[in-house]
């Protein structure tokens, strides 16, 4: 150990202690909802730490760790996550002192590579090599998963600790971040982690380097001194040993033998061959050292021959055992035994040649007897005896182990808890109503979560002078809305007018031939309309020279003037006369700039207008066109120099010449290049009499049916599409078919619930009953007019609110028809499982809209089986039994005229072309170099995904890959017949319109995949490295100081307004987006809430900086704000500071598919029984009830795991009849109601209750509140409602420095704590029986199968892992028996239970009061809410708790939330207003809410 220090100590000098520098670890989500877009790394001895220092892993099995890392991995692969496994060569000397984890290792490297599909790779050497740093900049991972803190046993842990310190560091340093293994947890759509940023790290690449020089050192001279005996000597000697054997062994076993049997002789009889000479070596020195008088040695401390021939007994008993025993029989509870200190010695020489560990059960005779002779063969040498009896030695070789008093007591869950046939409820409901004395009644009926939301109106009143108040501040409400909603779409309000009978379809006209009346008609509206055209062409000839003026004056100016003009001209003759007079204005314009501009400087703006003009007059007025205006045409083509579609008109001058004005390109390559965003789209010309102001294409019709039809529908079209026009058609249908139809809007963020709100005061406008509004809102913070308006519009929470409060039911029958905008975020982090609540239980029509769903047929697939139960449940509800006196008699109901069809409406294309450009940072400038698509592509990914369904090329884009693919390949036979000019939709065309261009790029894309097919794969890889654009990434500290350049960049090439995405600060937004509209803001940088569909058009879209939430999905929502139909011609996408390999995975990444969420927890379960118990229509309850139950998404058309959902129901309720919160009969009573009203934060909300029923909180009442009171409340809650855990290296000294906040929260007082042991007893007992029953729908053969490499023993072998021991296992995994675990320990770890009845961690709902990591660290609670409470400063909540600005808000808020609920539920609760703790609790609020104001002001 004197090495070591010494290298130690210089390692010290480098002045380098990472521990003291300042970390910040977030807890975070890893995978997104397209995680394909997130490419990460795992460090692969950090996940072997993770997974040895697993508290179920037993040494020795094996089989169970592999299985254990599978299972990791796995769960990352269903998730869709992307990543590669990185062993590093160096870090084998971590393990270098225990040679079976070190052959572990490499035999964990060896099953990835070859039995996965997982890239590991083990040939680099260290993070400083240069091919790890070329990895790294070739393919940038987002995140590298590493352990900081090595394992438990490592040799020298500090210096191992301080390696992978090191390696921290150095991917910070790389701008890289780190996610920490340790106290990673998952649900069943995501996996959570400690994330550090990038930004985090300061240290010097160089200082790094240095360091772990001293630590590699440090640890190889380690080893080397804790090598046995003379090294080299003996090194030497045991490999002659073993290579004599082996030779032996062929002919002792002519016919061979198994692995085990070999290791197992050899191993023996080389080690007590060398264990002999040892002794001889150390008997020399003990008798010179006797004469000397320095032995100090007690006889006890070494280990005689006799005894080391004892072990090899016993190891071989082992193999015998091994070989014969099922698997069940090999697993056994851990003991309170380890070896004794003597005997380790030995041990170790015995692992230094095998891997395989001791352990002791009954022997076989004969199998023993063989391999105890084969060793007496080998080690002839040594007279080894015979092999029984077993022991000849008294030496105890087991010792009691001090550590087993450590160990947790476990809970014990008997295997006869299960169903039986009997009733489940039979005497379970306990009474639990609180002590009298304090007058509270938990019985008591309390308010519901509408009537505590702040209301923005004030309560009605009598005095007139009150009134008037009130109707001038809603009228100013109103006129707020309105002009907010102006800036969103003009003044275009409609009086609506109900008709009851609804909309009257137009009449169909007769076949009957025309009367003479009809023909005069028709002649006097032909009169009328050529009277019509010669005022019009007068009013133009009029304004024709002012307008020319302007075109050559101010050219965009005069072009808008003209385009309004066209926009008010109904007769044709008209429009074709100003076009022409125009055309020539622009072809002049070309003239004078090429006369003025030499060849190779021109701009071809003018030239695009010009040709621009002439396909606007081809395709309209084609056949309106005379001779001379033809030849005209004609005449400008030839200038242009564009004679192949010149000699397309008819009586085309063929006299040619040499024109100073031709654009110099060919004719289908220059509308192509220059002229993609003014290509002709294949619209219909056809009015809809629905829609007044623009004519819809048939996609949109299609939406204006199914809203006809009282049908739902799922919209999944790009963003600027127009798909929510819909929405707005279906909200006037509602306003006109009757005063009392309610319509409601679920808007996932409260930005878009504003800018739809002012959407409807712009548009509609309708006279209603008394009482009565257009338009309401409903959010957790405020609501206005909520239920006595025709349209409401709320977040998914509070809908889900109404529709489960049973006073509410009446209102809930009202609504005709609801929308879901932004329907994605079904698949979302956080509340997704309200979104599908709604969907299964409203039982009216929807529209459900999204543009970025990657599987909407299996969404639809799965509504439409809602549908289908609901129109079965409503045949039941319109026609019930009713009984009269013995008889049954069917009862008739009016049936309405709903449809239960849901139709799929998709729409792939984008309205305007979006083009990417990464900024490019030069001496003189910026540059924006453009990125194609086709650049994020790989081949690999082409051959295995193909092209993305949403990579779209412009026409540009197109024609630059077709380049490419010749100049890569001139051999390439097909070249001429994808060359623009010759191809079958293009060829000699004046008008090349966008769908023929679209034609074109899906057959060229066609083409590039059999370029694959036909082998032309290099050529492939070459074209798409030729696309890919060179461009210097710009440090972080550079982002200010270019910033006004790039925006000036974009202000000279007109490409402003923009939009500036990042996810660091924070606006007022309503001003902003107002002000952005308007066009007084010409910049705005903003959070990703923007990108949720805010209607904020611009022309470009840039992206910061990179970050943990940018992801496929948020991309594609942001950049949809780019070039809004109608506004721009295109959009464009600018990467600022965003890593090359980053933009990549942005434009490939498939859009993500909804999965679902698990559906119901023990608070809904109650909830939905309130509502049965409570509701009016008991029969409408149920069915509302059962559609949940039945329909999870997530279980969809799967049957076990539907019978799994079913139990997890009556497990629920059985934990509520046996807490006292339902009867037996299932009505709810007791605290249910306060139960219910914190819903969101289970179980803190029964564990709440239980503080109550215990009259706990009355046991801490102190005088007049002190501080000291209001800071235990605080320290209480926070224990149950504020609950964010932080890495357990953050308790560590130096890890991270603190100023303001205390940041680690104090434990619950003790009896608290009991409480919550009481608490989580009931739900282990409960719920352990659940899992019992669950584990008889798991597919056992799957469970016997490795997780990812999806190897299967042999049929003996499964049949081991599933057979029943002594012990019951049927709940656990067959590789978790082996080392053995047992039901008992079922809630010990969530790696233990049976994976494929899919039921995670955060389904049980337990309240751990300490949580620890995999090497037993206890990872500590963050004390947000309390230090808030002491310092109020969000500022230090940032710096020192380490929350974003925007979670911290958040989270913050919903802790105010929570404070209020409990202290209005008291209030109702209690009779005595006196009660300390009703006044407490009000107090503790009322102070919170002061300090939480500050903030939000």
């Amino acid at each position: 150990m004197g090495t070591s220090h010494v290298c130690w100590d210089s390692l010290e000098s480098n002045q380098l202690k990472l521990h003291s520098l300042p970390l910040k670890a977030p807890r975070t989500s890893l995978l997104h909802d397209s995680v394909e877009s997130e490419f990460f790394v795992i460090d692969g001895d950090s996940l072997m730490i993770e997974h040895v220092e697993d508290s179920t892993f037993r040494h020795g099995q094996n089989l169970h760790l592999f299985y254990l890392v599978e299972r990791f991995l796995a769960d990352l692969t269903n998730k869709g996550a992307k990543y590669v496994i990185v062993f590093f060569k160096d870090a084998e000397s971590m393990w270098s002192n225990n040679f079976y984890l070190l052959s572990l290792r490499m035999a964990l490297i060896l099953h990835l590579q070859n039995n996965t599909e997982v890239p590991v790779f083990s040939d680099f050497t260290n993070c400083f090599s240069s091919k790890w740093q070329d990895f790294l900049h070739e393919n940038y991972p987002y995140f590298i998963m590493i352990s900081d803190q090595a394992y438990h046993l490592a040799n020298n842990k500090d210096v191992c600790t301080y390696m992978l310190d090191v390696f921290i560091y150095h991917t910070l340093g790389n701008e890289i971040n780190v996610v920490l293994t340790s106290g990673m947890c998952s649900d069943v759509r995501r996996v959570y982690g400690y994330h550090v940023t990038s930004k985090s790290s300061g240290v010097g690449q160089k200082k790094l380097e240095r360091a772990y020089k001293a630590i590699v050192s440090t640890l190889s001279k380690h080893f080397m001194n804790e090598s046995i005996g003379d090294d080299q000597k003996h090194r030497r000697n045991m490999q002659e040993e073993v290579k004599q054997d082996l030779s032996q062994l062929q002919c002792l076993l002519p016919d061979g033998s198994d692995i085990r049997r070999l290791v197992c002789v050899v191993s023996c009889s080389v080690t007590l061959k060398c264990f002999m000479n040892t002794l001889k070596t150390t008997e020399t020195s003990q008798i010179e050292n006797a004469k000397t008088g320095t032995s100090n040695v007690e006889k006890d401390q070494v280990l005689s021959f006799e005894e080391a021939k004892d072990l090899c007994r016993l190891y071989c008993v082992h193999v015998a055992l091994l070989i014969h025993l099922p698997l069940t029989e090999r697993a056994q509870k851990t003991t309170g035994f380890e070896w004794s200190k003597p005997l380790s010695h030995f041990l170790e020489l015995v692992s230094s040649n095998t891997t395989w560990k001791t352990h002791f059960h009954h022997h076989k005779h004969c199998e023993y007897q063989r391999l105890w002779d084969t060793v007496s063969k080998l080690a002839s040498g040594c007279d080894i005896g015979k092999a029984f009896p077993l022991q000849a030695t008294t030496r105890n070789i087991l010792q009691e182990n001090d550590h087993s008093m450590l160990l947790l007591e476990r809970c014990y869950i008997s295997a006869n808890c299960c169903f039986s046939n009997t009733r489940m409820m039979t005497s379970l409901a306990r009474g639990k109503e609180f002590d009298e004395r304090v007058h509270w009644h938990s019985s008591k009926k309390l308010s519901d979560d509408f009537d505590r939301t702040k209301s923005s109106t004030m309560e009605k009143s009598n005095d007139p002078e009150v009134r008037k108040q009130m109707l001038r501040n809603y009228q100013k409400l109103v006129r707020f809305h309105r002009l907010y909603g102006s800036t969103l779409e003009g003044n275009i309000t409609k009086n609506i007018v109900t008709t009851e009978q609804g909309i009257v379809a137009p009449k169909k006209q007769s076949s009957n031939p025309k009367k003479k009346a009809d023909i005069i008609a028709e002649e006097n509206i032909k009169k009328k309309q050529e009277k019509e055209d010669l005022k019009l062409r007068d009013q133009w000839n009029l304004i024709s020279r002012n307008i020319t003026k302007e075109i050559f004056e101010n050219f965009d100016y005069g072009v808008k003037k003209l385009d309004e003009f066209l926009k008010k001209c109904s007769g044709d003759t008209v429009k074709l006369i100003a076009e022409m007079d125009v055309l020539d204005s622009c072809f002049i314009l070309w003239v004078d700039h090429c006369q003025t501009t030499e060849t190779a400087k021109r701009n071809n703006k003018m030239a695009v207008e010009v040709l621009k003009r002439i396909q606007n007059i081809m395709d309209k007025y084609e056949k309106m066109l005379e001779k001379n205006q033809l030849k005209q045409i004609s005449a400008y083509l030839k200038e242009l120099g564009l004679n192949n579609l010149a000699q397309t008109i008819p009586d085309f001058d063929q006299a040619t010449k040499k024109n100073s004005c031709e654009v110099g390109v060919e004719s289908a390559r220059f509308q192509l290049t220059y002229m993609g965003p003014y290509l002709i789209r294949e619209e219909r010309s056809d009015p809809d009499p629905r829609i007044t102001h623009f004519i819809p294409d048939t996609w949109q019709r299609e939406l204006l049916d199914a809203v006809d039809n009282n049908e739902s529908a799922v919209i999944v079209a790009p963003t600027s599409s127009g798909k929510t026009y819909a929405s707005y058609y279906c909200m006037e249908k509602v306003l006109k078919d009757s005063d009392d139809g309610v319509l409601v809007y679920v808007a996932p963020t409260k930005a878009l619930v504003n800018q739809v709100i002012a959407t409807v005061y712009n548009r509609f406008n309708k006279a209603l009953p008394d009482g009565m509004v257009v338009c309401g809102v409903f959010t957790r913070d405020y609501r206005q007019d909520a239920l006595n308006s025709q349209i409401l519009i709320t977040v998914p929470q509070c809908l889900e609110i109404l529709m489960l409060a049973p006073q509410r039911q009446a209102w809930v029958k009202k609504i005709r028809y609801v929308i879901f905008d932004e329907v994605h975020c079904l698949g979302g982090e956080i509340g997704a499982e309200v979104w599908e609540h709604l969907l299964v239980m409203i039982r009216c029509p929807f529209l459900a809209l999204s543009a970025t769903i990657g599987n909407p047929e299996d969404l639809a697939q799965w509504l439409q089986s809602v549908k289908h139960y609901w129109e079965k449940a409503e045949k039941a509800l319109q026609n019930p039994v009713k009984f009269v006196g013995s008889k049954r008699k069917q009862m008739k109901m009016p049936k309405d005229q709903r449809s239960y069809k849901v139709r799929l409406v998709t729409y792939g294309e984008r309205y305007n072309d979006l083009e990417k450009y990464v900024c490019d940072f030069q001496t003189d400038g910026v540059d924006f170099a453009s990125y194609h698509p086709c650049a994020a592509l790989t081949l690999q990914h082409i051959e295995k995904y193909g092209f993305p369904s949403d990579l779209a090329l412009s026409p540009p884009e197109s024609l630059r890959l077709y380049d490419t693919m010749v100049q890569i390949w001139p051999a390439w036979p097909r070249a001429q017949e994808f060359c623009p000019e010759r191809y079958k939709l293009f060829k000699d065309k004046i008008v090349i319109k966008k769908g023929d261009v679209r034609k074109y790029e899906a057959e060229l894309k066609r083409e590039f995949l059999n370029w694959i097919k036909n082998g032309q794969k290099e050529q492939v890889a070459e074209v798409l490295n030729k696309l890919k654009p060179k461009k210097n990434r710009i440090s972080d500290k550079n982002m200010v100081t270019h910033f006004p350049l790039m925006v000036d960049s974009l202000r000279k090439m007109d490409r402003l307004p923009a939009l500036f995405f990042s996810f660091l600060i924070k606006i007022s937004r309503q001003a902003v987006e107002m002000l952005f509209r308007l066009g007084f803001a010409r910049v705005v940088t903003a959070t990703g809430s923007l990108a949720l569909g805010i209607n904020m058009p611009c022309k470009t879209v840039v992206f910061l900086d990179d970050s943990v939430f940018l992801d496929a999905l948020q991309y594609r929502q942001m950049s949809g704000r780019a070039g809004r139909r109608g506004l721009d011609v295109i959009g464009n996408v600018l990467f600022y500071n965003i890593p090359m390999p980053k933009v990549q995975r942005l434009l490939k990444a498939s859009v993500p598919t909804l999965k679902g969420q698990f559906p119901i927890n023990v608070s809904l379960v109650l909830r939905l029984m309130l509502l049965v118990a409570m509701a009016d229509d008991k029969m409408d309850a149920q069915a509302k009830t059962l559609s949940l139950l039945q329909h999870s998404l997530l279980y969809y058309n799967q049957p076990k795991n539907q019978v799994v959902l079913k139990l997890y129901f009556l497990f629920c309720t059985q934990f509520l009849v046996q807490e006292g919160f339902l009867d037996q009969e299932g009505t709810p009573h007791g605290f249910a109601g306060l139960v219910t009203h914190l819903h969101y934060h289970e179980p803190a909300n029964f564990v709440f209750v239980s503080f109550l029923v215990k009259g706990l909180f009355h046991k801490i009442y102190a005088p007049r509140f002190s501080e000291e009171v209001m800071e235990t409340l605080v320290l209480i809650l926070a224990n149950l409602f504020g609950r964010i855990y932080l890495p357990s290296c953050s308790t560590e000294e130096g890890w991270a420095k603190f100023h303001q906040s205390k940041v680690f929260l104090d434990d619950l007082p003790q009896e608290f704590a009991d409480a919550v042991d009481e608490y989580n007893q009931s739900i282990q007992e409960t719920f352990g029986c659940f899992l019992l029953s669950a584990s008889k729908q798991a597919d056992m053969l799957e469970e016997c199968q490795l997780p990812l490499s999806r190897i299967t023993g042999e049929g003996t072998l499964v049949a081991d892992m599933t057979t029943p021991g002594k012990h019951p296992t049927n709940a656990v995994s067959p590789f978790a028996r082996l080392s053995g675990i047992t039901n008992m320990d079922l809630f010990q770890t969530y790696h233990i239970a049976l994976r494929t009845i899919d039921i995670n961690s955060s389904n049980i709902p337990l309240l751990g009061l300490k949580k620890y990591d995999s090497q037993g660290r206890k990872m500590p609670l963050n004390a947000y809410a309390l230090d808030f409470y002491k310092h109020g400063s969000l500022k230090a909540l940032m710096n020192d708790n380490m929350l974003h600005l925007g979670d911290a808000y958040v989270i913050l808020n919903d802790f105010r939330l929570v404070l209020n609920s409990i202290r209005t539920s008291l209030k109702e609760l209690c009779d005595n207003k006196e009660d300390h703790v009703v006044l407490a609790f009000e107090q503790l609020n009322e102070s919170y809410y002061q300090k939480f104001e500050k903030i939000k002001s």
